[in-house]
């Protein structure tokens, strides 16, 4: 049975109002997945970013492939990213990270299933998203890599089926507990309870659990 959240505070932190209600249980690991990668690293980037699937191939997707889809973006990702620390560690020393996600499947009016994304990483090995279509490698090309290669397809740099929202990067530190509300308040959005459908088989909320 899900639970849903009315009040504009969740545990005293503030959520975004103009979509409540909220799933109770959505906000809880949300708030931990933030609360785990801050008992790892000091310092926090949280990144906000919505992943693409074309026309082309939703239409061709089953619920099979939906549910694989989240599992596979994740591994990709953090495969490329542990292969990016160890080939930058080669010229200079770069602090591990675990890859943290949060992420959410919801149906728009047009009936397709789209998602969105909070990307938690160490700051001290990676602090920004970079732009997308960039010549120069960055975050935002190895979250497009990991995105096609979960859809099976062939990676091209030049569309990246990933859409970078306006202001999408979060700094949080430790010691300063309103840069972890800030970023709690936006990615409260993934926790809303409209537009997630439920009785498909496919699950329409996701978070790291460590």
């Amino acid at each position: 049975m899900t639970h849903l959240h009315y009040d504009p505070l969740f545990n005293d932190m503030p959520v975004q109002e103009e979509y409540l209600p909220m799933v109770t249980g959505y906000l809880a690991a949300l708030q931990k997945a933030l609360e785990n990668a801050l008992d790892d690293y000091p310092r926090v980037v949280a990144i906000r970013f919505d992943p693409v699937i074309p026309t082309v191939l939703s239409d061709q997707m089953t619920v099979v492939d939906h549910n694989l889809l989240i599992p596979g973006f994740n591994a990709s990702l953090k495969a490329i990213i542990k292969h990016d620390i160890k080939r930058r560690r080669k010229s200079n020393w770069v602090p591990d990270t675990k890859v943290r996600t949060v992420w959410a499947r919801e149906v728009g009016d047009n009936g397709k299933v789209h998602y969105h994304f909070l990307l938690i990483l160490n700051r001290g090995s990676y602090h920004m998203p970079g732009r997308a279509c960039s010549p120069k490698e960055n975050l935002v090309s190895r979250i497009s890599r990991a995105w096609y290669r979960a859809l099976r397809v062939q990676w091209n740099p030049q569309d990246p089926w990933i859409h970078i929202p306006k202001n999408p990067t979060y700094w949080i530190d430790r010691d300063d507990p309103e840069s972890f509300r800030r970023a709690f308040y936006r990615a409260s959005y993934l926790c809303k309870a409209n537009t997630k459908q439920y009785g498909l088989g496919m699950r329409a909320f996701g978070a790291s659990h460590s």
